[in-house]
């Protein structure tokens, strides 16, 4: 792996160094315009189209390849979503019969990514020296995300609102009025359990799961009963809720002052891809300052570049902390603190 000479507590400084406008709002300079190579548009061009498979929300990655196409109309994405879990067994099976379709494969999950890493071939964007090299478990594989982990809750029906994780332990909020969901649904929220258990201390998840949350299989369908007020309280990633929010949904967010759990996307190009130029187009493109300010702007995702070109509105460096998992101690402890994680909320697969 080359060297990216950035440590994970030089890169929270950076964080932590963002400047903030009077209105609360980041003040950065707008981010340079990507410029491939005119051999790269060529390429990619006479391709004209590539497969992209991703455990990205679905109108999250839309919104994204609406404003790749704006830039790059020449190139018809396809897209097949599915939840971590489901997408990681569709790579292997294809894979394992020599029919892998993607062009692209975007994870949430970095861990079960580098357990296939001998899928993808070498890709590294042009930008490269720019990311932090905490944030990269293979040479192969780059974070096109950096989702974050915030509290959510229907305003039309929360008048006294959490304002931090441990306030989801609370009797008041019983009685499935908090939304959860479950552990097993892929590697953003194994992210969060992970830091509920060594931040917020081994008895959280009992004490949270007292309160008899509602157990659903992804973000997308309880962000959408959050909105439609069937719970009434929920943590989830700010990249789905943020712009339900904007769209006027009646949410209210918020950064819990105890941390915010953020997981890193692994992302790259099969060595089976058809269509291999205009997969580096598009991965070239969401990974450059200017994808990253699009992520950040439009959905409040995190980026991993050393000098971030924004930050997710709402949150303060100033005050707000982030949380990064550990890759070894992820890896080694994922099996066994999921399936503590269904023991303690009642949950079978």
């Amino acid at each position: 792996m080359m060297r990216l000479r950035m440590t994970r507590r030089e890169w929270l400084a950076s964080m932590a160094a963002l400047a903030y406008s009077a209105r609360g709002r980041p003040a950065f300079a707008a981010a340079a315009a990507f410029k491939p190579t005119p051999a790269l548009l060529d390429a990619a061009r006479a391709e004209g189209r590539l497969m992209l498979y991703t455990a990205e929300f679905i109108e999250v990655i839309q919104e994204t390849l609406a404003a790749f196409n704006k830039r790059f109309p020449f190139v018809k994405v396809d897209v097949l979503r599915l939840s971590g879990g489901q997408l990681i067994t569709r790579v292997q099976t294809e894979a394992a019969a020599g029919k892998l379709a993607a062009d692209v494969v975007d994870h949430s999950d970095a861990a079960l990514m580098k357990r296939i890493e001998d899928l993808f071939q070498d890709y590294a964007p042009p930008n490269a020296r720019d990311y932090t090299r905490n944030a990269l478990v293979s040479p192969k594989l780059w974070p096109t995300l950096a989702p974050g982990w915030s509290i959510a809750y229907n305003s039309e029906l929360v008048k006294n609102p959490p304002r931090t994780w441990m306030d989801l332990c609370k009797p008041e909020y019983g009685d499935g009025q908090i939304g959860q969901v479950i552990g097993p649904s892929g590697g953003t929220t194994w992210c969060r359990i992970m830091f509920e258990r060594q931040v917020l201390g081994e008895n959280y998840w009992a004490k949270q799961a007292a309160t008899k949350p509602r157990l659903y299989p992804s973000g997308a369908p309880l962000s959408d009963a959050l909105v439609r007020g069937e719970v009434a309280i929920a943590p989830l990633l700010y990249d789905i809720v943020y712009p339900k929010k904007k769209e006027g949904a009646p949410l209210g967010i918020l950064f819990p002052k105890e941390g915010v759990p953020v997981s890193y996307y692994a992302t790259g190009i099969p060595k089976t891809a058809k269509n291999v130029n205009a997969a580096r187009l598009y991965l070239d493109w969401v990974l450059s300052p200017e994808g990253q300010e699009f992520s950040t702007v439009q959905h409040g995702d995190f980026s991993v570049l050393i000098s971030p070109p924004a930050a997710p509105q709402g949150f303060d460096p100033k005050t707000d902390k982030i949380w990064v998992p550990e890759f070894n101690k992820s890896q080694e402890l994922h099996d066994k603190w999921l399936a503590d994680w269904n023991r303690v909320y009642g949950y079978r697969q």
